[in-house]
């Protein structure tokens, strides 16, 4: 049996893994096709200064869902019992770039025992363009001209490669423009310390920005924008409580039972019920909830707030209601209801699942208090002036001397987000785009739905290119979770019987075995 993944990033990591769980028993040849100088650490995990730090606790950041612990002991083992339990709780997390150590680390142990077992694994060094159907095989078409057969192919490509990522101002291009700020280290050196500096987003990934210039002690100002200017939510501290109400078996026999469709409406009471059976009192969710609660001044509640967290946490336990069930919910929604959810709640939610750690929301609050950091919502435009750059906002307008990008693009622009791969994959008929982003899948399998409305048991997609049907891919966890279900369709589909595939199978390719980084 032959398979491809097509992408080398973090969410290829995590199919890996699961492959190796569903398969391990079985004769594959493994061929994982990406065009970069390495595995496994995508643009985020990638080497970068020590600030830069994961914001989840080690059960939340495992590979492998049946062992909890397993990051937490790899991180012992490489750095000591003491620095683990001080690195890693509830409060204080690790370096980004230590995580990817333990990506690539249990990577290559995993393919070094599956090679063992008779897995072929190879890394071919090259760009897919395109992916046809032959039957009831894939060819994976590669820059080069050279075709790679298979029997099951998993595309797991992130955000588009070109050098620019999401660019809504068109600034592309401009010297004092910065489009991918990851890994921060090599992005902000060139700042001068003085530099006025703007950056687009509110979420982790402007967060980092902040602590990155910090500790190259940037002296300049720093002005945080957005439309709305919610900040990523302040972590709480680790609390008891599960919901009840709204979990995957509740959802799952709500959608098996009825003939009507499953509506917003109906999730959010239930999300509401679980926050207050959990203690919330309607006051304290309304604060949550409101959208003029913003900036540092939400940060600062927010920080003051989980001083007073009770034993049972209703904002966790209604979080993570929300979190585990969305891939149930979300495709069942009728469209007009996951376009009113992107108006309404988008910002709230991205705040909400992907949280700062305290340390980090107190770091911001200290660079605000010493006057070098403001936030600032309703962003409207950003135009290049003589010197830098004039930005306008809802009531305010500022100068900067550079722009950082730092917020993805929203749900509803995905569509629009340009991918040779992808327009491959319509053009051929073996994929439809989402009206709500990346291609159209499969919900329970990941399977790639073609032009017929046939879901294609042989192509599948994992990551970026099913934001559409998924909604929320963002995290360790949420990757392994639907790695998980992608391994599980090609292990049932899958004879037990099926012999592995003579050599040569590539053509025009000389094949590199996989090097561990």
């Amino acid at each position: 049996m032959r398979i491809c993944i097509v992408g080398g990033g973090t969410a290829a990591a995590c199919l890996v893994m699961a492959l190796a769980r569903a398969l391990g028993s079985r004769p594959v040849d493994l061929v994982i096709v990406e065009p970069s100088d390495q595995l496994w650490r995508g643009r985020a995990y990638r080497m970068d200064r020590d600030e830069i730090v994961v914001n989840a606790p080690p059960t939340m950041m495992t590979l492998n869902p049946n062992d909890p612990q397993h990051a937490q002991r790899w991180l012992a083992r490489h750095h000591g019992e003491s620095c683990s339990s001080r690195w890693w709780t509830q409060e204080s997390f690790p370096p980004r770039h230590v995580y990817g150590r333990y990506l690539e680390e249990t990577l290559s142990q995993t393919l070094d025992g599956l090679a063992a077992s008779g897995w072929r694994v190879e890394w071919l060094h090259r760009r897919a363009v395109s992916v046809a159907l032959d039957g009831h095989k894939t060819l994976v078409g590669l820059e080069d001209g050279a075709t790679v057969p298979c029997d099951y192919t998993v595309l797991c490509v992130g955000e588009p490669s070109e050098p620019f990522g999401y660019d809504p101002y068109e600034l592309a291009g401009h010297p004092s423009y910065i489009s991918r700020p990851y890994p921060v280290a090599s992005t902000l050196g060139t700042i001068h310390p003085s530099a006025s500096v703007a950056v687009i987003g509110c979420g982790l990934t402007a967060v980092d920005t902040v602590l990155g210039l910090r500790a190259q002690s940037h002296q300049g100002r720093i002005t945080l924008l957005s439309r709305d200017g919610i900040l990523a939510a302040v972590r709480r501290p680790r609390q008891v409580g599960r919901p009840s109400l709204l979990t995957p078996e509740t959802v799952r026999d709500r959608l098996e039972r009825s003939s009507s469709p499953l509506r917003l409406s109906t999730v959010a009471a239930l999300a509401r019920e679980e926050a207050l059976r959990a203690g919330a009192t309607p006051g304290q969710i309304a604060s949550e909830m409101s959208m003029a609660d913003w900036g540092l001044r939400r940060v600062r509640r927010q920080l003051t707030d989980r001083e007073h967290v009770p034993n049972v946490d209703w904002l966790q336990v209604a979080t993570w209601a929300l979190i585990t069930t969305v891939h149930y919910w979300w495709p069942a929604l009728p469209r007009s209801d996951r376009q009113q959810f992107l108006r309404r709640y988008h910002r709230l939610w991205a705040s909400f699942t992907s949280p700062m750690p305290a340390a980090t929301a107190n770091t911001l609050v200290e660079t605000a208090d010493s006057g070098q950091l403001q936030v600032l919502r309703g962003l409207q435009k950003i135009t290049p002036a003589e010197q830098g750059f004039r930005i306008t906002a809802q009531h305010d307008t500022v100068e900067a001397d550079v722009v950082i990008a730092a917020a993805t693009a929203p749900p509803a622009a995905h569509p629009a987000t340009p991918d040779e791969l992808m327009d491959a994959v319509i053009r051929n008929g073996c994929g439809q785009q989402h009206p709500d982003g990346g291609l159209r899948v499969q919900p329970e399998t990941g399977r790639l739905i073609d032009r017929s409305g046939r879901p294609q048991p042989s192509l599948l997609a994992l990551g970026h290119l099913t934001s559409g049907t998924h909604y929320y891919l963002s995290g360790i966890p949420m990757l392994v979770w639907r790695s998980e279900a992608v391994a599980a369709a090609i292990a049932a589909d899958a004879s037990p019987s099926m012999a592995p595939p003579p050599p040569g199978l590539l053509t025009q390719v000389s094949p590199r075995r996989v090097k561990h980084p």
